[in-house]
């Protein structure tokens, strides 16, 4: 795929069982790197990412998204090309 084409993708509650999903959809079916924020609370399950987790365009961040100050330097880290909020 064109480097172009490549995309950063932010997802908020990557963990839970719809994020889970997407983001295993995303990684197999794209070229996108996906972000995964995911405070981990009760709906939160990292064994269903297992599949993901060693893929080099997969990063996992635990994080509050009320966190504004993490949040800011997460968008600085990763600088996202799109935000899917869960």
């Amino acid at each position: 795929m064109n480097q172009a084409n490549k995309k950063t993708i932010l997802l908020t509650g990557g963990a839970g069982f719809i994020g889970s999903a997407l983001v295993r959809q995303l990684i197999s079916e794209t070229d996108s790197t996906v972000i995964n924020i995911d405070k981990l609370t009760y709906a939160g399950n990292l064994a269903s990412l297992e599949s993901v987790t060693r893929n080099n365009r997969y990063h996992f961040e635990q994080c509050d998204i009320c966190d504004d100050v993490a949040m800011a330097k997460l968008f600085a880290q990763y600088r996202p090309d799109g935000i899917v909020h869960l």
